[in-house]
């Protein structure tokens, strides 16, 4: 007997849960849905355009290498009240100026 479409898209959804997918529900205005389109279509010129799942999984991965690559440089620094390796994620000094803690994690921020 032929399955039905509830179950083959519960089947769908063990597979991407057993590969260890999710579901992300994204909102998003006009002007970002624009510019999504835009750079998927620009990062492939003479191609068909990033799909916008493909291309916002690619800016995942390619911040997770940023990011990485700023932890590690900065790892070689201390903070200047505790002494502890940066970047130090919870201080007892924390509010105190000379903390990392209170201003470094501007050294790791999303900036546009």
């Amino acid at each position: 007997m032929a399955k039905t479409a509830a179950e083959r898209k519960a089947a769908q959804r063990a597979r991407q849960a057993e590969a260890g997918e999710r579901k992300l529900e994204l909102l998003l205005d006009e002007k970002e849905i624009e510019m999504l389109e835009r750079n998927c279509a620009e990062r492939r010129p003479g191609r068909d355009p990033y799909e916008l799942s493909e291309y916002i999984a690619l800016l995942i991965r390619q911040d997770d290498a940023r990011v990485r690559g700023r932890i590690k440089t900065i790892s070689a620094n201390l903070c200047g009240k505790c002494g502890d390796n940066l970047p130090v994620k919870s201080c007892p000094c924390s509010g105190d100026s000379a903390c990392w803690v209170t201003r470094g994690w501007h050294e790791t921020k999303l900036e546009v």
